[in-house]
Protein backbone atom coordinates (compact mmCIF):
# COMPACT_ATOMS: atom_id res chain seq x y z
CA UNK A 1 0.00 0.00 0.00
CA UNK A 2 1.35 3.44 -0.91
CA UNK A 3 0.54 6.49 1.18
CA UNK A 4 0.79 9.48 -1.13
CA UNK A 5 0.39 12.25 1.42
CA UNK A 6 3.96 11.95 2.70
CA UNK A 7 7.39 11.70 1.26
CA UNK A 8 10.46 10.42 3.07
CA UNK A 9 13.96 11.84 2.91
CA UNK A 10 16.44 10.26 0.56
CA UNK A 11 19.80 11.98 0.93
CA UNK A 12 17.98 14.75 2.81
CA UNK A 13 15.53 15.38 -0.03
CA UNK A 14 11.86 14.50 0.00
CA UNK A 15 11.26 12.48 -3.14
CA UNK A 16 9.99 9.04 -2.23
CA UNK A 17 6.54 8.06 -0.93
CA UNK A 18 6.14 6.58 2.53
CA UNK A 19 4.74 3.06 2.43
CA UNK A 20 2.75 0.94 4.84
CA UNK A 21 4.91 -0.21 7.74
CA UNK A 22 7.79 2.21 7.00
CA UNK A 23 7.72 3.61 10.55
CA UNK A 24 7.18 0.29 12.30
CA UNK A 25 9.31 0.05 15.46
CA UNK A 26 10.33 3.72 15.01
CA UNK A 27 7.25 5.33 16.58
CA UNK A 28 6.53 4.25 20.14
CA UNK A 29 2.98 3.08 20.99
CA UNK A 30 2.65 5.96 23.46
CA UNK A 31 0.49 9.07 23.11
CA UNK A 32 0.05 11.88 25.60
CA UNK A 33 -2.80 14.37 25.57
CA UNK A 34 -2.65 17.71 27.38
CA UNK A 35 0.81 17.21 28.87
CA UNK A 36 2.28 20.11 26.87
CA UNK A 37 1.28 23.74 26.37
CA UNK A 38 0.23 24.78 22.88
CA UNK A 39 2.40 27.31 21.06
CA UNK A 40 -0.35 28.63 18.80
CA UNK A 41 -2.88 29.70 21.42
CA UNK A 42 -4.40 29.08 24.81
CA UNK A 43 -4.79 25.63 26.37
CA UNK A 44 -8.42 26.60 26.92
CA UNK A 45 -8.95 26.36 23.15
CA UNK A 46 -6.16 24.08 21.94
CA UNK A 47 -5.13 20.57 22.92
CA UNK A 48 -1.68 19.09 22.29
CA UNK A 49 -1.40 15.44 21.37
CA UNK A 50 2.17 14.08 21.46
CA UNK A 51 3.69 10.97 19.87
CA UNK A 52 7.20 9.65 20.49
CA UNK A 53 9.77 8.62 17.86
CA UNK A 54 13.07 6.84 18.33
CA UNK A 55 14.92 9.10 15.90
CA UNK A 56 14.63 12.54 14.29
CA UNK A 57 14.03 11.45 10.66
CA UNK A 58 11.07 9.18 11.47
CA UNK A 59 9.67 11.95 13.69
CA UNK A 60 9.86 14.40 10.78
CA UNK A 61 8.27 11.87 8.41
CA UNK A 62 5.46 11.28 10.90
CA UNK A 63 4.85 15.02 11.35
CA UNK A 64 4.79 15.59 7.59
CA UNK A 65 2.32 12.73 7.19
CA UNK A 66 -0.04 14.40 9.67
CA UNK A 67 0.43 17.88 8.14
CA UNK A 68 -0.28 16.68 4.62
CA UNK A 69 -3.22 14.55 5.64
CA UNK A 70 -6.86 15.48 5.83
CA UNK A 71 -6.93 15.92 9.60
CA UNK A 72 -8.18 19.14 11.16
CA UNK A 73 -4.97 20.02 13.00
CA UNK A 74 -3.68 23.51 13.69
CA UNK A 75 0.03 22.78 13.87
CA UNK A 76 2.50 19.91 13.90
CA UNK A 77 6.04 20.19 15.19
CA UNK A 78 8.93 17.91 16.13
CA UNK A 79 11.03 18.59 19.22
CA UNK A 80 14.44 20.00 18.26
CA UNK A 81 16.22 17.67 20.68
CA UNK A 82 15.45 14.28 22.21
CA UNK A 83 13.86 13.94 25.64
CA UNK A 84 15.63 12.36 28.63
CA UNK A 85 14.92 8.89 27.15
CA UNK A 86 16.41 9.76 23.76
CA UNK A 87 13.05 10.03 21.97
CA UNK A 88 11.85 12.87 19.76
CA UNK A 89 8.36 14.19 20.37
CA UNK A 90 5.88 14.97 17.63
CA UNK A 91 3.44 17.62 18.83
CA UNK A 92 0.04 17.90 17.15
CA UNK A 93 -2.15 20.85 18.05
CA UNK A 94 -5.90 20.73 17.42
CA UNK A 95 -8.98 22.62 18.50
CA UNK A 96 -10.35 21.75 21.92
CA UNK A 97 -13.96 21.23 20.84
CA UNK A 98 -16.52 18.52 20.15
CA UNK A 99 -14.48 17.21 17.18
CA UNK A 100 -11.26 16.72 19.18
CA UNK A 101 -11.78 13.03 19.97
CA UNK A 102 -12.86 12.18 16.43
CA UNK A 103 -9.79 13.92 15.02
CA UNK A 104 -7.50 12.07 17.45
CA UNK A 105 -9.15 8.75 16.62
CA UNK A 106 -8.76 9.35 12.86
CA UNK A 107 -5.09 10.27 13.32
CA UNK A 108 -4.47 7.02 15.21
CA UNK A 109 -6.33 5.04 12.58
CA UNK A 110 -4.30 6.57 9.72
CA UNK A 111 -1.00 6.31 11.57
CA UNK A 112 -1.67 2.62 12.15
CA UNK A 113 -0.91 2.01 8.46
CA UNK A 114 2.61 3.31 9.01
CA UNK A 115 3.51 1.90 12.41
CA UNK A 116 1.54 -1.35 12.81
CA UNK A 117 0.79 -0.90 16.53
CA UNK A 118 -1.50 -3.43 18.20
CA UNK A 119 -2.06 -1.38 21.39
CA UNK A 120 -1.66 2.34 22.05
CA UNK A 121 -1.09 3.63 25.59
CA UNK A 122 -2.82 7.01 25.74
CA UNK A 123 -2.30 9.23 28.77
CA UNK A 124 -4.53 12.23 29.45
CA UNK A 125 -2.66 14.88 31.47
CA UNK A 126 -0.62 12.67 33.78
CA UNK A 127 -3.44 10.21 34.47
CA UNK A 128 -3.02 6.46 34.19
CA UNK A 129 -2.68 5.32 30.57
CA UNK A 130 -5.70 4.01 28.72
CA UNK A 131 -4.93 1.10 26.42
CA UNK A 132 -6.60 1.31 23.00
CA UNK A 133 -6.38 -1.82 20.88
CA UNK A 134 -6.32 -1.74 17.09
CA UNK A 135 -9.87 -3.11 16.76
CA UNK A 136 -11.20 -0.30 18.96
CA UNK A 137 -10.28 2.41 16.48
Amino acid sequence: MRLDNLVTPAKKQFNEGLRSGDLEDLILPIVTVDDFEPKSGSSDNIVVMAFYAKDLEPANDFATFIERGVHKVLDTEVSPAPDENGNYLIFIEMNRDETMFDVAKKILKDVDKLVNVEKWAITFHKAEPIIIERGML
